[in-house]
């Protein structure tokens, strides 16, 4: 662990997307997102984030083969930097919380973390309601949740630790493997207007991709399925209906 390092938001934050999408070779590290949805990501928050904490530019670009986007970064300091946090080749299974973020007595440091991580590798989705509930909660989709999904067992337990010390309510849970070749996955959500707006309050998302769902949540009540960044843009500017993804007739 380096133990000469301040841990601070921003550092947090860095190592919560490193810990979520990052990949280690030997003489680089790479980060890739998707080619439309995370762009604006990329350009604006990952980017500029990881330039000013390891003080060299870092800027993205496409890779169409792949429908990608992100860069490779090749420094060997800062390829030693990440494996003293705990940060290794191979860490599908194996990564963890590094140990001066779970020791941190500052919720922006925690919330930091969990931030970066959700920004990559989680969701926030909107589900329809069913049974006795009216008629626009079960026609559109406005029951929010957020969440992760991770292989690492050890990874979700940590970000539940971090959740709790925030004081933000969420559920953990397994879904079974169904081969042998496949691992189970570890699941946290947070579940319900209420606790949402916790984790908003507390953590939030930088990631425009997520947080454009939320804000047409907060809008208009619900948040269409199935869309793209740029139709969320468009909704938020008042350019797109968000009824127009549903049946014609209208509540």
């Amino acid at each position: 662990m380096p133990s000469l390092i301040e841990i601070t938001p921003e550092l947090s934050e860095t190592l919560g997307i490193f810990a979520a999408d990052g990949s280690m070779q030997e003489e680089h590290i790479c980060m890739w997102g998707n080619i439309s949805e995370d762009k604006e990501y990329y350009d604006h928050i990952l980017c500029p984030l990881f330039s000013r904490v390891f003080n060299k530019e870092v800027v993205a670009h496409e890779k169409k083969s792949n429908s990608v986007y992100g860069f490779y970064l090749c420094d060997k300091k800062i390829i030693a930097l990440l494996k003293e946090f705990g940060f290794c080749r191979k860490k599908t299974y194996t990564v963890q919380i590094p140990e001066l973020v779970l020791k941190s007595n500052n919720p922006k440091v925690l919330s930091a973390f969990i931030r970066g991580f959700a920004d990559c590798d989680g969701y926030i989705s909107f589900l329809r309601r069913k049974g006795k509930y009216c008629e626009f909660k079960r026609r559109f989709h406005t029951y929010p949740r957020i969440g992760i999904k991770i292989a690492s067992k050890q990874m979700i337990n940590g970000l539940s630790s971090l959740l709790k010390q925030l004081n933000i309510p969420h559920t953990l849970y397994i879904e079974k493997a169904r081969s042998s070749n496949l691992s189970d996955i570890h699941t946290i959500e947070i579940r319900g207007k209420e606790r949402v707006e916790q984790y908003m309050l507390r953590v939030g998302f930088h990631n425009p991709s997520q947080y454009s769902k939320y804000l047409i949540w907060k809008k208009f009540g619900f948040c269409p399925v199935k869309t793209s960044i740029e139709q969320r843009q468009l909704i938020l500017s008042n350019k797109l209906d968000p009824y127009s993804f549903y049946a014609p007739d209208r509540p």
